[in-house]
């Protein structure tokens, strides 16, 4: 008989921290569940590890193998292989608290129309020893830059009329649980985001055309914070080789499905774009070499949005002297990162939403 949900848990190099997370799988209430590992070319440590709980644990525990590098293609494979009705996502360094599967299974139980679930999380230390945060609202960030592009984002829905408009937002990857055969039905993960960053939020689009979304306000996960050493290498190529190429990617793809046909949405996609190049633009701004890129992006955000005050007041900014740049602009934290300045905004993705 085949399980009722299918946990899926792709790793990479994640060493010693995979035991906890298997382990709370393991440990959790709802016991009708299968364990879906898929080894994405991981190091051979990791890989013994995955090895020994799916000889320990063989009606429990499966493992598999995906060669094409990204966690987006891991995660398909294992959507692929599983058994279950339904799929829980979490990641290889992350624990699952006990009463997680159950709690998001009865939801989906009292709420047939639902396409996905999702949930708060605790923030965790990278040695496992501390909570530095309680109950964060599962990426659903609150700051004003996210909750406008959301806002953005859920209008692209209007031509469709969708009848649970109001229960939009965007969720991060390991706090998702949904229907397997929805999740086909909308098309699995776009593996153009490879090897990650924005396919959970183009993917929750995708799966808001078919259902309405629900967040557990608890917290049922654990999610592991970066090490000093694994953030400041994610960041800095995040904002160089990562962010910029993901963010032209994301948009683009949206604008095949909700623009292209959908003439009515071509404001909001040059709202987004102004919104974007703003946003970049501004981040350039500490950079002496940045300088003319940020200002070309601002004043380009402003001939988009000509009505909105906010590019105005960018532009202006830019006509003060570099030095007074950390008092007149809002800049990353990361003030140190370097940027390579041979990555722009493509032509096509310029000349897409707007002249």
């Amino acid at each position: 008989m085949f399980p009722t949900v299918s946990v899926i848990i792709p790793f990479y190099r994640e060493g010693p921290f995979l035991i906890p997370a298997i382990e709370s799988v393991l440990q959790q209430t709802f016991q009708d569940w299968e364990l879906v590992l898929v080894d994405n070319n991981a190091s051979e440590e990791t890989h013994q590890i995955a090895r020994h709980y799916a000889t320990a644990f063989p009606e429990k525990v499966r493992l598999f193998h995906e060669a094409e590098q990204g966690a987006i293609s891991a995660r398909n494979t294992g959507i692929q292989k599983a058994r279950g009705e339904f799929i829980a996502f979490s990641d290889a360094d992350d624990l699952l608290k006990p009463e997680r599967l159950q709690r998001q299974f009865d939801v989906f139980s009292s709420r047939p129309n639902l396409a996905l679930v999702a949930c708060h999380y605790d923030l965790l230390s990278h040695d496992g020893q501390t909570v530095l945060e309680e109950n964060c609202a599962g990426f659903a960030d609150g700051s004003r830059n996210i909750l406008e592009w959301k806002s953005y984002l859920k209008s692209l829905f209007r031509p469709f009329h969708l009848p649970h408009e109001d229960s939009f937002d965007l969720f991060g990857s390991p706090f998702l649980f949904f229907r397997k055969s929805v999740a086909q039905k909308a098309g699995l993960l776009d593996t153009r985001f490879n090897p990650r960053d924005l396919e959970d939020f183009e993917f929750c689009m995708r799966m808001f055309e078919q259902g309405e979304f629900y967040l557990i306000p608890e917290s049922l996960q654990l999610y592991r914070a970066e090490s000093p050493e694994t953030r400041k290498f994610k960041h800095k190529d995040k904002h160089t080789k990562i962010s910029l190429d993901k963010t032209q990617t994301f948009l683009s793809i949206l604008w095949e499905h909700y623009g292209r046909n959908h003439p009515e949405n071509r404001p909001t996609f040059r709202s987004l774009q102004a919104f974007h190049l703003n946003n970049y633009g501004c981040h350039l701004m500490q950079f002496s070499e940045g300088k003319r890129i940020g200002t070309s992006w601002i004043r380009r955000a402003v001939f988009l949005k000509p009505d909105d005050f906010r590019y105005w007041k960018s532009l202006i900014k830019t006509r003060f002297p570099r030095r007074t740049h950390p008092k007149l602009f809002d800049f990353v934290s990361e003030r140190s990162i370097e940027f390579d300045f041979s990555i722009q905004f493509s032509r096509e993705f310029l000349r897409t939403f707007g002249p």
